[in-house]
Parts: C-alpha cells; sequence; structure tokens
C-alpha cells in the first residue's frame, strides 16, 4: 500500500468479461505510477486463483463477469484475503447495484462510464488509505 511516498505502488488487477474493456482498463491504470499492475483476469474463477497467488491490495472487477459474477466473486475474494478491497464495475444499476455491491463487501461501485480521472481518484485513494 501507499504510505507517503511517490514511489510507492499499490498492488492491483483488473477482473472484466470483455477483452476491450479489460485491456483498456489494464493499459490505463497500469500507467498510473502509484499503481503496480499484478494481473489480469476474464473470469472470476482465474481472478481467484491470481488473486490467491499475487495477493492485489485492490481489483477492479466487472459486475457482470462471468463464472460466479461479481458480487459472488467479491465475497470469496474478501474471505480469502481480508486486505484486499474491490471495486465492482457495471454499465447500469446506479445506487442499487452500489448498495447491493457496499452490502457484500465492495468498497465503491462505478459505471464504466465514469470520466477516467474519477476512476483514479478512487483507486489512488483507496490505496493511500
Amino acid at each position: 500500500m501507499i504510505k507517503g511516498t511517490a514511489k510507492a505502488t499499490g498492488r492491483l488487477m483488473v477482473v472484466h468479461w470483455h477483452a476491450v474493456v479489460l485491456k483498456g482498463l489494464a493499459a490505463w491504470i497500469s500507467q498510473e505510477p502509484y499503481v503496480q499492475l499484478v494481473g489480469v483476469a476474464s473470469n472470476c474463477e482465474d481472478a481467484l486463483d491470481i488473486a490467491a497467488e499475487l495477493y492485489p491490495d485492490l481489483v477492479l472487477l466487472g459486475y457482470s463477469t462471468p463464472k460466479m459474477g461479481g458480487i459472488e466473486a467479491t465475497r470469496r475474494l474478501i474471505e480469502m484475503r481480508g486486505q484486499t478491497r474491490v471495486i465492482l464495475l457495471g454499465i447500469s444499476g446506479g445506487s442499487e447495484r452500489s448498495a447491493e455491491a457496499i452490502e457484500n463487501g465492495a468498497v465503491d461501485y462505478l459505471l464504466l462510464d465514469t470520466p477516467p480521472w474519477v476512476i483514479a481518484a478512487t483507486v489512488r485513494r483507496l490505496l493511500e488509505e
């Protein structure tokens, strides 16, 4: 986790079922100086396997990602390693899905059309906490 130095990085994993979204998020967020991209996955089962091996601090996880879905994967990630935080990403749902995400352990729910600077600021804030 980041604690007061410009060179410190938080370990991030990106999980999304859509290849363009997955590659785009991974490429974009890995350019941030405070992030070390430690893994990517296109389904929740692979994400759990990767997380068990690489211990990400934060996971950007698609709400509708196959092989159990984002809500169940969030629960399992937190059970497996309580320090890992999850931001669920979706294309719809707003406050209803946000409440469901938080109730199930996610630290936030963001729509995929959220401006990139807002996603970056959220990631940075969570990695600095």
